[in-house]
């Protein structure tokens, strides 16, 4: 059947030429990347199949990424907006721009934003540090200390490439070239310290999970949120790993830094 044809009783080929004629934004999921031939230079492309079935091919010079085969890869399976600017008919493609959608929602939208509102942002990148958000067409950096509370080893094991997260706008300046925003998923998020007075005393020992064993110590976790930073044990050697269950006693709590210090007494179980 014609793409002429199948836009009759198809939406999603109406929600493609509706894109093309009046930017209309659309989204999908962005689910490869192959190579195509465009105005005669070979180019790499991610790829969204919008509707399952139809197949829309993003430039990377559209992406709004740094053109890079490596960038996008790493976007694979995150939710994006595009535009549609052309339609092959005889081949059923269509291309479209990321980079001319995020422009149009960063107009749109951020200008109805302040800073301590909580909005819903898309993640489109995770690394160990840091993970990276689409927030209305802008991309944020957001580092892992501002992911959750208590200690944040990798930020990985908190969000993945697709969520849609929570997060709190601590800082918006839009009135540079460049919008500026700072964002908290942290912040979003009820803070488990508040109870931590009435819950954890000095003095006594609690079950603790190890979620990370830099050099300066080891963070142990109470609960979702709440860590206890105890330094190594000289009987430790090499057994305290991530994961391993301790028996920590708590030594201080400081409820202005959000913080917990103690001492490791033995190890429960290793992981």
């Amino acid at each position: 059947m014609a793409i002429t044809e199948t836009i009759l009783v198809n939406d999603s080929w109406r929600d493609i030429y509706a894109s093309r004629q009046s930017r209309k934004i659309l989204t999908g999921i962005l689910s490869a990347i192959e190579k195509y031939k465009l105005n005669g230079k070979e180019s790499n492309c991610g790829v969204v199949f919008y509707g399952n079935d139809i197949k829309v091919i993003i430039p990377a010079d559209e992406m709004g990424v740094r053109e890079d085969w490596q960038v996008i890869r790493s976007m694979i399976g995150s939710e994006i907006d595009f535009i549609v600017y052309g339609i092959d008919t005889e081949e059923g493609v269509v291309a479209a721009s990321r980079k001319a959608a995020q422009e149009l929602r960063r107009t749109l939208e951020l200008p109805k934003h302040k800073a301590g509102d909580i909005i819903s942002a898309r993640v489109v990148g995770v690394g160990r540090n840091s993970v990276i958000v689409d927030c209305y067409g802008l991309e944020v950096r957001i580092a892992r200390n501002e992911i959750d509370y208590g200690y944040v080893g990798n930020a990985g094991d908190y969000v993945q490439i697709g969520d849609r997260v929570k997060a709190v706008i601590k800082e918006i300046d839009l009135t540079g070239d460049e919008p500026k925003v700072k964002l908290s998923l942290k912040d979003a998020k009820p803070d488990p310290f508040d109870h931590v007075p009435n819950k954890y005393k000095l003095g006594g020992e609690y079950l603790a999970t190890v979620t990370g064993t830099p050099p300066f110590g080891i963070f142990a976790e109470l609960e979702q949120g709440v860590s206890v930073l105890c330094p190594n044990p000289a009987w430790s050697g090499d057994e305290i790993a991530t994961g391993n269950k301790v028996l920590v006693k708590v030594r201080e709590i400081n409820m202005n830094k959000r913080r917990i210090y103690g001492n490791l007494v033995r190890l429960i179980r290793r992981s």
